[in-house]
């Protein structure tokens, strides 16, 4: 009986922690601020392939934390890109697409400074919308 009890207990406790909404998009910020700051970092070092990869990392980590104000999170990408085209903007989805798009062309064409630059211009629209929608810093001054 003690052993179901305590496994009672468990599940609780971590329902409870999968209800806090505020620490689930609170953990997808933290990420995102992080996965940020090295796309720009990666950026400034000419490394095209890695500004497309965490520059997709940074845009699903805001759509993560989006979605997590409404205790929602998704476990693939057609179920954020349908959140998005849902809850955003034209002018955001239509940036995080180029990202999107933008992060096969970098991955397997290698080395595209254009194209990383894209990715880059589209990423500052982003995060200066989730800045707004938010009401924080994303970006380190």
């Amino acid at each position: 009986m003690k052993i179901l009890q305590k496994a009672i207990e468990f599940v609780i406790i971590m329902n409870d922690r999968g209800n806090d909404k505020m620490g689930n998009t609170d953990k997808h910020v933290s990420l995102a601020k992080e996965k940020l700051e090295a796309t720009f970092d990666a950026y400034e070092k000419k490394m095209s392939t890695v500004v497309g990869d965490l520059a997709t990392k940074v845009v699903e980590q805001l759509v993560e934390a989006d979605a997590a104000k409404n205790n929602r999170h998704f476990g693939d990408h057609m179920s954020r890109h349908e959140y998005s085209q849902k809850t955003f903007p034209e002018k955001i989805n239509k940036a995080m697409r180029k990202i999107w798009f933008a992060y096969g062309d970098l991955g397997y064409d290698g080395i595209n400074g254009k194209r990383a630059k894209t990715v880059i211009t589209n990423l500052e629209i982003i995060v200066d919308f989730f800045e707004t929608r938010f009401g924080i810093n994303l970006k380190e001054k």
